[in-house]
């Protein structure tokens, strides 16, 4: 019979045979033959665990689908290639740290440039209250901290580099 025209319950049964199977041979308890079952076809343990005890009463297609391909190919230990994933990032590089005071130090000079059109002795026509000298010295303030922060994490300094107008490793 062909494993295409395999019933739900029988897949079901085939793996759970398969996962005993995989329990005696390595002399660990079922779950660790449904791990290995479940690595084998592709799928997450949770999924396989439900899967071969009945509790997912309507498995999705994909589940389906990868577990008939897992038997129709004689068992192989190889699970069906999936997209990859690019690695994740831990930590913070030098280049990104760099990107980042350079931003920090963008809004710095904004908020410099706010401040000497603030106390430009020429403009009147506009009456700035003490609250947003207040909120620029302390956004200021919280720019710095960020900028410490960053530059303590880094393996080397940093300096605003003129012609290019970044900040850039030194």
């Amino acid at each position: 019979m062909s494993v295409n025209f395999l019933k739900l319950h029988e897949m079901q049964t085939a793996m759970n045979a398969l996962a005993v199977e995989e329990a005696e041979k390595s002399g660990k308890k079922i779950t660790a033959g449904i791990r290995e079952v479940a690595d084998a076809v592709g799928v997450d343990y949770a999924t396989m665990k439900g899967f071969v005890f009945g509790t997912i009463k309507k498995p999705s297609e994909r589940t389906v689908d990868r577990v008939r391909l897992f038997l129709r190919d004689g068992e192989s230990k190889t699970p069906p290639p999936e997209e990859p994933q690019a690695p994740k990032k831990k930590a913070l590089d030098n280049e990104d740290i760099a990107l980042l005071l350079d931003l920090l130090y963008t809004s710095s000079m904004e908020i410099r440039n706010d401040y000497l059109r603030m106390e430009d002795e020429n403009d009147e026509v506009m009456n700035w209250a003490d609250a947003t000298y207040r909120t620029l010295y302390a956004q200021e303030g919280r720019l710095k901290r960020l900028s410490k922060k960053l530059e303590s994490q880094a393996s080397c300094k940093f300096d605003f580099d003129v012609e290019l107008q970044a900040v850039v490793p030194v």
